[in-house]
């Protein structure tokens, strides 16, 4: 009588991609960045309040957008892998 592996043992995980949107969203922010950093650093080395500049600001806007749009990634995906359901019914 052979012994037959559970079929987690015989596939390798696939580690999460993030999706389409975050992509976009977070590509499109970083081109829209590279492009006023580039094409206009008068006005991204406008001082706001002492030593903050407009580039300060929208590098921080850029960050934030970034944090926010993982954590909602990493929400809307929840839930363990598929392949660690496997391993728990075992």
């Amino acid at each position: 009588m052979a012994y037959e592996h559970p079929h987690h043992l015989h596939q390798r995980p696939r580690p999460p991609r993030p999706g389409t949107s975050f992509a976009l969203v977070n590509g499109l922010t970083l081109g829209v960045h590279l492009v006023l950093a580039c094409s206009a650093p008068d006005f991204m080395g406008e001082r706001l309040w002492g030593a903050s500049t407009v580039g300060m600001l929208a590098l921080l806007l850029q960050a934030s957008l970034l944090l926010w749009t993982a954590a909602r990634y990493d929400r809307r995906k929840g839930g363990p892998a598929p392949h660690q359901q496997d391993v728990e019914q075992y």
